[in-house]
C-alpha cells in the first residue's frame, strides 16, 4: 500500500510539473493548429479516380484467340494473360499516347489573388492555351515555366520564371522562346473576369511526365479469381483524373484492335500483290485466246470436240482446282523463303485443303502476336519470350515441311490427272490441230480465271473480318471519384497538429529533465540519502531580511520553518552558546542569506544571537547588509592577543539582538590562520553571552576551513542551491555525513521554484496572512 501511494504522489507530482508549462503547451498548440489550418488553405486536395476493366478473348474468356495451342506449351492460362494486360497498360508506349491526347505535359496554374501563391491546376477551365508555332519547337523534350498576367481582351504580359521577359505580347502572336516558337490563344471561356489575373504555365518534358504519369497510375487485379483489373490514380482535379483514366483505357482498346488487325492486314496485302500478278497472267492468256481465234477465223468448237470436252470438263476442274493449292503452296514457301526471322505475321484464311497447315499458321502468328506484347513489357531475355521464340523456329519448319508434303501429294494427283487427260487426248485425234492448241489455251484461261476469282472472294472475307474486329477488353464501369479527397484529411491533420503542439513540448520538457544534472528537489537530496531539514524558495525580490522587510511572505514562513526545525537538531538544549555552523559545497549558494535570516529569525524569539564570518577568504556579510568594509574582525581577533571579543562584535541595526561579527582583513594564510587557539577562545567568549551563534564559513568543496572549523559546532546546516548545484556534486556532503565530519549535518534546499515544474507548492501549501494567501491563490483568482 505504501509503494502504491508513492506511485501516486509521483503520478500527481509529474502532472503538476507538466501542467505548470501550461501556457507554452497551450502556445505550442496554438502554433501548429495555426500551422495546420494555413497548411489546408493552401494545399491542393487530392482526389481518387477508379475504373474496372474485363479482359476477354474472342469467346468471352481471358486469353487471347488461338491461345489453346499454348497448353501443350504450358505458356497458357488466365493469370499470366492478366499479368500481360498489366504490363501493357503500365507501358510506355501507352502512356506516352495519353499524354499527347490530353496534352498532359502542359499545365495552367492560377495565382492566389491576395496571397500570389500557386492555388490550383486550371484543367479544361484555362481561358488560354500554349501551342507550339513551328517544327523546331521543344515542347516535348524541354522543361520551362512562363508567368503571364492577362491585360484585357487582346493582350497580356509574358516573362519565364527566372529568365527573360518578352513584355506584352497579343493573343495569336508567334512567340520566340527557348523551347522555340510558339502561340498563345485564347479559350472558348475566355472573358473579361480574367482580366489582370496571373497564371503560370508549366512545361515538362515528354519523358518525364511519362514517369511522373506511371507512378501515380495504380493497375491491380480485382481479386485472383477474375479477369477484371483496376486501374486508378490520384490527383489534384477530378475530371483531369477521370479523363486519364478513360483515354488510357481507351488506347488500350485501339492497341488491342491494332494488334488483332495485324494478321489481316498482312493477309490483305498478299492478296493484293497475288490479285495483281494473277491479274497480269490473266490479261496475257486473254489476249492470246483472242489472238488465236482471229488469227485461225475460230467460232465454234467441232460438235465432235465439244461432246469429247463436256466429258472432259469434271477432269479439267480437278485438274484447275489442283494446281490452285500448288501456287497457294508456291505463295507460301517464297514468303517463308523471303522472311529469315520470326517478327512478322503469315498470311491466313487462303482456303488450304489441308487444315492441319491452316491450324499451324494461325498457331504461328498467335505464337507472334503474344511474343511482341510480351516485348512490350520485358525485355527480349524473358524466358517465355525466349520458349516462344523456340517454339517459332520448330513450327516454321513444321509448316514447310508440311507444304512440301502437300506439294508431293498434289503433283502425284497432277500425275493421275494428266494421264486421264491424254486419254481423252487420244480420243481427240480427229479434232484439227488448231482446235487442240486452242483448248490448251483455254485451259490456262480458266485456271487464271478461276484463281484470281478466288482470291478476290478471300479479299472480300479479309476485309468484313476487318472491320468487325473488336477489343479482347470490355468497360464495366468507367472512371469515376466520390468526390471526397484522400488527402489532407482534415481531421487527421488538425488532430495531429493538435497532439504534436502538445507532445513536443512535452518532449522538449522531458529531453531537457533528462539532460539536466542540477538539483531541483528533495527527491535528489534522498537519491543521496542527504537528511533535510528545510526548504527555502527563491526570492524574486531583493530583499535582504525577509521577515524584517516582508514577515507575511511565504520566504519568511520558510526560515520560520527552519528556525524550528533545527532546534529539534541539538542534541542537547542549552541555555547559552547553541552554535550552528552554515557551509555549502561551491560559492554562491545563498549562505550568507541563509546564515543572516536565520540569525534574524531566532533574534525575533528574544534569543540573543550573534553571526560570525568566518568565511576569510570571500567575505559576503558587511556586503550583503551594505555596511562598510574594513573594520576588524575575526582575523584580527586570532592575530592580535588585544583585541576582545567586545572590540570586533556591533549590533544590526533595526533587528533587536542581533549582533555581528566581520571576517576582518582577509589574510594571505586563512586555513593556517583558523587552526590557531585564539579562534577557540572567540568562540567560547561568545557562548558565554550569546544563545545563539551562526558561524558562516567558507565551501568545503573548495577549501579545507571549514572542515578545520567543524569541531565547534553544535549542528551543521549544509546549503544546497537548487537549480545551481549539479546532482554529481552531491556526493562530496553525502561523504561527509556519512562519515560524520560535519557535527549534526542536515541540508537547508536553498532558492527552490527557479525553474517551473517545482514541487515547492506541496510541501508549503499553508499559511496565514494577506501576503501569503495572495502568494499561494491560483493563478486565476490572484488580485481578487
Amino acid at each position: 500500500m505504501q509503494q502504491d501511494s508513492e506511485e501516486q504522489i509521483n503520478i500527481r507530482e509529474l502532472i503538476f510539473k507538466y501542467f505548470s508549462y501550461w501556457k507554452w503547451i497551450a502556445l505550442s498548440s496554438f502554433i501548429f493548429l495555426a500551422l495546420a489550418v494555413l497548411y489546408l488553405r493552401y494545399t491542393q486536395p487530392i482526389y481518387s479516380s477508379k475504373a474496372t476493366v474485363l479482359i476477354k478473348d474472342d469467346d468471352g474468356g481471358g486469353s487471347l484467340p488461338g491461345m489453346q495451342i499454348f497448353e501443350d506449351f504450358g505458356l497458357s492460362g488466365g493469370s499470366s494473360n492478366l499479368d500481360n494486360e498489366i504490363q501493357i497498360f503500365k507501358s510506355r508506349k501507352l502512356t506516352e499516347s495519353v499524354i499527347k491526347k490530353l496534352q498532359l505535359n502542359k499545365s495552367y496554374i492560377a495565382r492566389g489573388v491576395r496571397s500570389g501563391l500557386i492555388s490550383g491546376e486550371m484543367y479544361m477551365e484555362s481561358p488560354i492555351q500554349i501551342n507550339h508555332a513551328s517544327h523546331d519547337s521543344l515542347l516535348y523534350t524541354e522543361e520551362i515555366s512562363f508567368d503571364l498576367t492577362i491585360r484585357d481582351e487582346v493582350s497580356f504580359e509574358l516573362s519565364e520564371l527566372d529568365g527573360e521577359e518578352f513584355g506584352i505580347i497579343k493573343f495569336g502572336e508567334e512567340i520566340k522562346t527557348s523551347i522555340g516558337s510558339v502561340i498563345i490563344n485564347k479559350t472558348v471561356i475566355f472573358d473579361e473576369n480574367y482580366f489582370g489575373l496571373d497564371y503560370v504555365i508549366l512545361i515538362t518534358p515528354l519523358n518525364e511526365s511519362i514517369t511522373e504519369l506511371q507512378e501515380v497510375l495504380k493497375i491491380d487485379r480485382i481479386n485472383k479469381d477474375a479477369d477484371i483489373l483496376s486501374i486508378s490514380m490520384k490527383g489534384s482535379v477530378i475530371q483531369k483524373n477521370n479523363d486519364i483514366i478513360n483515354e488510357l483505357i481507351f488506347q488500350h482498346e485501339l492497341e488491342g484492335i491494332k494488334v488483332k488487325n495485324e494478321v489481316t492486314e498482312n493477309t490483305r496485302d498478299f492478296i493484293k500483290e497475288r490479285m495483281l500478278f494473277i491479274s497480269r497472267e490473266l490479261s496475257q492468256v486473254d489476249s492470246a485466246s483472242a489472238n488465236f481465234k482471229i488469227k485461225n477465223s475460230l467460232i465454234d468448237v467441232n460438235v465432235n470436240a465439244q461432246f469429247l470436252l463436256g466429258k472432259e470438263s469434271e477432269l479439267e476442274k480437278t485438274i484447275i482446282e489442283t494446281n490452285i493449292q500448288l501456287e497457294l503452296v508456291r505463295f507460301m514457301n517464297e514468303l517463308i523463303d523471303n522472311d529469315k526471322g520470326i517478327d512478322n505475321l503469315l498470311p491466313s484464311n487462303l482456303g488450304f485443303e489441308d487444315h492441319s497447315v491452316a491450324n499451324m499458321i494461325l498457331s504461328y502468328n498467335t505464337m507472334v502476336l503474344e511474343r511482341n506484347r510480351l516485348l512490350q513489357g520485358s525485355s527480349s531475355r524473358n524466358p517465355n519470350v525466349l520458349k516462344l521464340e523456340g517454339h517459332l523456329v520448330n513450327m516454321k519448319r513444321s509448316l514447310q515441311s508440311s507444304l512440301m508434303n502437300i506439294v508431293s501429294t498434289a503433283n502425284m494427283k497432277l500425275d493421275a490427272l494428266n494421264a486421264k487427260a491424254r486419254e481423252y487426248d487420244s480420243e481427240l485425234a480427229s479434232v484439227p490441230d488448231y482446235e487442240k492448241e486452242y483448248r490448251d489455251i483455254f485451259r490456262q484461261q480458266q485456271i487464271k480465271e478461276t484463281l484470281y476469282l478466288y482470291l478476290l472472294e478471300k479479299r472480300e472475307e479479309n476485309e468484313m473480318a476487318l472491320v468487325v474486329t473488336v477489343a479482347n477488353s470490355e468497360v464495366i464501369d468507367n472512371a469515376y471519384s466520390d468526390g471526397e479527397p484522400v488527402s489532407p484529411n482534415k481531421g487527421i491533420v488538425l488532430l495531429g497538429a493538435l497532439l504534436l503542439g502538445f507532445i513536443l513540448p512535452i518532449g522538449i520538457i522531458y529531453i531537457t529533465d533528462l539532460l539536466d544534472n542540477k538539483v531541483h528537489s528533495t527527491d535528489d537530496l534522498n537519491t543521496y540519502r542527504l537528511p533535510h531539514v528545510a526548504i527555502v524558495p527563491l526570492s524574486k525580490d531583493n530583499i535582504k531580511l525577509v521577515a524584517l522587510d516582508n514577515p507575511r511572505s511565504v520566504l519568511s514562513e520558510a526560515f520560520r520553518i527552519l528556525r524550528t526545525n533545527v532546534s529539534f537538531l541539538f542534541t542537547e538544549q542549552k541555555a547559552k552558546g547553541n552554535t550552528i555552523l552554515i557551509t555549502s559545497t561551491i560559492a554562491a549558494e545563498g549562505k550568507t542569506s541563509v546564515s543572516l535570516n536565520l540569525a534574524h529569525s531566532l533574534a525575533l524569539t528574544g534569543k540573543k544571537t550573534i553571526i560570525i564570518g568566518l568565511d576569510l577568504r570571500a567575505p559576503k556579510l558587511l556586503e550583503y547588509l551594505d555596511l562598510p568594509k574594513g573594520g576588524k574582525g575575526v582575523s584580527d581577533f586570532i592575530v592580535n592577543p588585544n583585541i576582545s571579543a567586545a572590540d570586533i562584535s556591533f549590533p544590526i541595526e533595526g533587528t533587536e539582538n542581533l549582533f555581528m561579527i566581520g571576517s576582518g582583513t582577509t589574510p594571505p594564510n586563512p586555513s593556517e590562520l583558523l587552526m590557531k587557539p585564539r579562534l577557540e577562545e572567540l568562540i567560547e567568549q561568545v557562548k558565554k553571552e550569546y544563545d545563539y551563534v551562526i558561524v558562516d564559513t567558507a565551501p568545503v568543496g573548495l577549501v579545507t576551513d571549514t572542515l578545520v572549523v567543524a569541531d565547534i559546532a553544535d549542528v551543521t546546516l549544509y546549503i544546497v542551491r537548487a537549480n545551481k548545484l549539479e546532482k554529481e556534486m552531491l556526493k562530496l556532503p553525502s561523504r561527509l555525513y556519512a562519515e560524520k565530519k560535519l557535527n549534526n549535518m542536515s541540508v537547508v534546499l536553498n532558492g527552490v521554484g527557479g525553474q517551473k515544474g517545482s514541487t515547492y507548492g506541496f510541501e508549503y501549501g499553508y499559511g496565514y496572512g494577506d501576503d501569503f494567501e495572495n502568494d499561494n491563490k491560483k493563478w486565476w483568482k490572484k488580485g481578487k
